[in-house]
């Protein structure tokens, strides 16, 4: 027997003899309820203390001023691109160009185009 089939065999076991004979009954629901209430609570307190101690390891950085300009340069090009996405940004950079070019006149005095 495997330690996987050995382990669930066990935990079958386990289940069987907890569960009272009125699995049904509110007392079994509130258990189970209670013990999943437990679980997340759990878990999102364990989310919060990693998020805590990620932000603590960033305030200890030497470079923190440097991390931030950088981060706020990155979201201002980020921005921009979205911008124009959207179509409510500055116009199209080779279009500009393209209407200078057209705009200028050759030394002898005729229009580019």
């Amino acid at each position: 027997m495997s330690q996987t089939e050995h382990d669930q065999s066990a935990y079958r076991r386990e289940q069987e003899q907890e569960r009272p004979a009125g699995a049904g009954s509110a007392a079994a629901s509130l258990e189970l309820l209670t013990l999943l209430a437990a679980g997340v609570a759990d878990l999102a307190l364990d989310q919060l203390r990693q998020t805590a101690d990620r932000a603590q390891d960033a305030l200890r950085r030497a470079d923190l001023r440097e991390l931030l300009t950088d981060g706020v340069v990155e979201l201002r090009k980020r921005g921009e691109l979205a911008t124009r996405r959207a179509g409510t940004g500055h116009e199209n950079y080779l279009e500009t160009m393209a209407r200078r070019a057209a705009g200028q006149s050759t030394p002898e005095g005729r229009p580019c185009a």
